[in-house]
């Protein structure tokens, strides 16, 4: 009997830990599966907590289904849910058939809602509910209690402090009323992309703004507006439209438009949002970590609301696994072990976003069966970056790789800090020097050459959009306009990083720049002209400086962040004067913006609207402008974030090492945003200087740095790579330092769109993501090296040949063991290994010529892995 009740005991106490957490003592409301699996529950579920969460986790509302843009069936739900009035219009209409109700009050069981998904009826989707379950109680005592809707707060858009509100309401009389009437006799002149007079119609704000003759509207005050003097042709010069007075009715239909304050319906018009605020999405646990003995794990989801509620939400959250090689999960909340690794992961409930961190060692947790732990290999003092890492690495049973040799470090580090290959008389001093230090004093040494202030520029120009089309209209390109603006834009950068500016002064005097360029300012970052509307500003501030993309939020509640459609429209508002005119940024009217949910800001009229938002960015607190920074610099080491890909700072997409991310964004806050310290902090690591060659712990590992992960080399470095290689040896110092001559520098703006950077993966910066350059191998660039014009007349024209040449009609002796010491230094920064050098010499002497023999050897060379990786 005894053993019976340890027994019973043991599968409790086993029970609970597999679920998480025993409920017994928890703070929070049992879940909606328990409280509804029963019919007679006398609860009312909630609209936004219950109901539209279970149909998003019926996947109601996929794009696959309602969620589409052109719905289902004739039924349509906003996509992933977040337009709770839209939704709660279509679950209580009548289908399109027009005959039965999708609610049905006094007949629930009769609700289309019901008997689609039980297939009572024909339903597309097939069966999603079954009669008598939790989520079919559910609907039945929303349907019931009256299939309430959600609560919302109105949004307004603010006027100026003497004019009303405009109210949401008034956007139907402007759709269906006011709009035709601008359309047929307005839009030819001032519709679309015509702006006759520097008038347009296309936006409420352009049209407050009016043209060369002034305000368009008074608002409020219709006797007042330029408008309406025109349509009346009460003016001899003012006639509008010129084929005609307007109708009466059509007059006084505009009048009332601008009694009632000028309502507009813009197309990209936020939903309502709702009182009730989900304030987070808290997993239990909060890790998981797996071992042989444990191969599942249950999650429970607790979210916590404005109002104080906590309740277990696990049955209404949708999950997905970051990497099913590691994890997967079922959909009510089981996680089980596939393999070992580290990945994520994530649920999504409402508008929030829980990552769970998930780990499985790839060894076993006894030490006899495990490889040796990290050890310091490098330095005697551990670079804090190390002790993030192997910190991890011993979690994982990972054993690094070693340091690499001198001659791949030099080549590495000068690679990714300068963009250049060493000289050759670069790599016989650094592999004669017997310092200890010496791999730092490199570093410090390339962080000061000019080489370093181009590259990085080059870099920041991608970031930023630097591209001469989109600068300037097709007409400048043609006249070299565009690519002089672009040149001044590379200029201004690259002065402020060969005296290292601090990084968020850079930011400020980018973001709050006079547009006429007085002062020394940079106005092409928002006179662009592909930037045509406010939105286009929006989400290029929020790639460029923030490392997020807000896109998917323009049409809907973005699915792996927080970001909703109110968020989109309030941020590209404070972009609305700066786009439309390109000649100023000052707000016209009072407006009170949301600013990406760090809090409200109020603008005056005359306000500059970028200021805010810079102020916001500089605070220590801010988690972007610094964080999506460092990330960047990291990725460009290493070839992955710890945010990966770098440009999608998402809750979704956690960060592979977020400690130490929190340390790095720190230290370069507390560091007065010093890149130079970033830099050297990160090459200086041993975790940068690990050898590509893997061990037999390692050889899988791509995301937690135990070794260096080989990858091609960045088109300009390709283009210069080739130049260096083949000068002669007293030009070696200026095919590096002539910036107007070199791909990382002023050759980067013309060489945007060729055959040869398009192979090779650099970007044109026509687009807001970083994914736009491209630096996996392909076997275009195979072909290229192998057969191109350019590679060819590099090496037909290389002044090191034609040197040798003339050294031979001299009569000077060559030795050909030193060429091909030579021709390996240059090309991969080493010395041959002896049977490469044999070879080598042997092919030197049985040549046609010496040059010859040498033109093969570089050719040879240059189409090794060995040069086009950087290792």
């Amino acid at each position: 009997m005894k053993s019976i009740l340890l027994f019973g005991v043991a599968c409790l106490v086993l029970n609970a830990d597999l679920n998480g957490n025993d409920e017994k003592d928890a703070d929070w409301i049992q879940s909606a599966a328990k409280r509804f699996s029963r019919s007679n529950s006398n609860e009312v579920p909630d609209f936004q907590r219950h109901v539209i969460p279970l149909l998003g986790k019926l996947g109601c509302n996929s794009a696959k289904c309602h969620g589409s843009f052109q719905g289902q069936g004739g039924f349509q739900l906003s996509l992933f849910g977040f337009d709770f009035q839209a939704d709660h219009r279509s679950l209580t209409a009548k289908a399109s058939s027009g005959e039965i109700s999708r609610t049905l009050p006094a007949d629930i069981e009769k609700s289309l809602i019901l008997q689609k998904p039980t297939e009572m009826v024909d339903h597309e989707g097939g069966r999603r509910l079954e009669p008598g379950s939790w989520e079919y109680n559910l609907l039945v005592r929303w349907i019931e209690s009256g299939a309430k809707g959600g609560v919302i707060r109105e949004r307004f858009a603010q006027g100026k402090a003497n004019e009303p509100n405009i109210q949401r309401q008034g956007a139907s009389f402007y759709s269906n009323k006011v709009l035709p009437i601008l359309e047929d006799h307005c839009y030819e002149c001032h519709g679309f992309d015509s702006r006759k007079g520097n008038l347009s119609l296309v936006s409420r704000q352009r049209l407050l703004a009016g043209g060369e003759s002034g305000p368009a509207v008074v608002t409020g005050k219709p006797e007042r507006s330029l408008l309406m003097r025109a349509v009346r042709h009460a003016e001899p010069n003012l006639e509008m439209p010129p084929s005609g007075k307007l109708p009466k009715e059509k007059l006084a239909i505009l009048e009332q438009w601008i009694e009632m304050g000028v309502p507009w319906a813009e197309k990209n018009m936020a939903p309502e949002e709702s009182n009730r605020v989900l304030v987070s999405l808290d997993p239990v646990p909060r890790e998981i970590r797996f071992d042989d003995s444990r191969p599942n794990r249950r999650l429970k989801i607790i979210a916590t609301w404005q109002d104080g509620r906590r309740e277990d939400v696990t049955c209404l959250t949708r999950f997905q696994t970051n990497n099913d090689s590691v994890v997967k999960i079922t959909p009510d909340g089981l996680a089980t072990n596939v393999g070992p690794g580290d990945t994520h992961l994530v649920a999504f409930y409402d508008n929030g976003v829980a990552a769970i961190p998930v780990l499985k060692p790839y060894f076993p947790e006894k030490k006899s069966d495990r490889p040796n732990a990290v050890v310091q290999t490098f330095s005697g003092a551990v670079n804090p970056v190390d002790r993030f890492i192997n910190t991890k690495l011993n979690k994982l049973g990972l054993r690094p790789s070693s340091i690499c040799s001198d001659e791949e470090f030099l080549r590495r580090v000068s690679i990714d800090l300068t963009g250049t290959l060493p000289t050759p008389a670069e790599v016989k001093g650094f592999l004669l020097d017997p310092s200890a230090d010496k791999r730092t004093a490199k570093v410090n040494q390339l962080l000061n050459r000019t080489s370093y202030a181009a590259w990085w520029t080059n870099k920041l120009c991608d970031f930023t959009g630097c591209n001469p089309q989109s600068i300037s209209s097709l007409l400048e390109v043609a006249t070299e306009e565009g690519y002089r603006k672009a040149s001044l834009w590379y200029d201004w950068i690259l002065e402020r990083l060969e005296r290292n500016q601090p990084y968020d002064e850079l930011v400020s005097e980018l973001m709050l720049a006079d547009l006429d360029g007085r002062n020394g300012s940079m106005p092409y970052f928002w006179t662009r002209q592909s930037l045509k509307e406010s939105k286009d500003t929006a989400m290029s501030v929020a790639h460029a400086f923030l490392g997020i993309q807000l896109q998917c939020a323009e049409c809907h509640k973005h699915p792996f962040d927080s970001w909703t459609q109110g968020d989109f429209v309030d941020f590209a508002r404070f972009f609305e004067t700066v786009t439309d005119t390109k000649r100023r940024a000052t707000s016209r009217e009072i407006m009170e913006l949301k600013l990406l949910r760090s809090g409200t800001v109020r603008l005056q009229a005359g306000d500059d609207p970028r200021r805010p938002i810079m102020d916001w960015m500089k605070k220590p607190g801010n988690p972007w402008l610094a964080r999506a920074f460092v990330n960047r610099v990291w990725a460009s080491y290493f070839h992955v974030g710890l945010v990966e890909p770098p440009d999608q700072f998402t809750p979704a997409n956690p960060p592979s090492h977020p400690q130490l991310l929190d340390w790095l964004t720190r230290g370069f806050i507390e560091n007065r945003y010093d890149m130079k310290w970033l830099h050297r902090q990160i090459t200086t690591s041993d975790a940068y200087q690990r050898s590509w060659r893997p061990n037999e712990t390692n050889r899988e590992d791509r995301r937690n740095f135990s070794r260096c992960i080989p990858r091609r080399i960045p088109a300009e470095v390709i283009y210069d790579a080739m130049k260096q290689v083949t000068a002669t040896t007293d030009q070696q110092d200026a095919v590096r330092t002539n910036l107007r001559r070199r791909a990382i520098g002023h050759l980067s703006m013309r060489m945007a769109g060729t055959h040869a950077m398009k192979v090779f993966g650099k970007p044109d910066r026509s687009l807001n993501c970083d994914c736009e350059r491209v630096n996996e191998p392909t076997l275009l660039q195979s072909i290229f090296t192998q057969n191109d014009p350019l590679v060819r007349m590099r090496i037909a024209d290389s002044g090191w040949i034609l040197e040798l040449e003339d050294a031979l009609e001299r009569g000077q002796s060559i030795d050909h063991a030193e060429m091909a010491d030579q021709a390996w230094v240059r090309t991969v920064g080493r010395f041959p290994a002896d049977r490469e050098k044999q070879r080598a010499v042997v092919h030197l002497k049985e040549a046609v010529s010496v040059s010859d023999g040498m033109a093969d050897l570089l050719w040879a060379l240059m189409n090794t892995k060995e040069f086009l990786l950087n290792h």
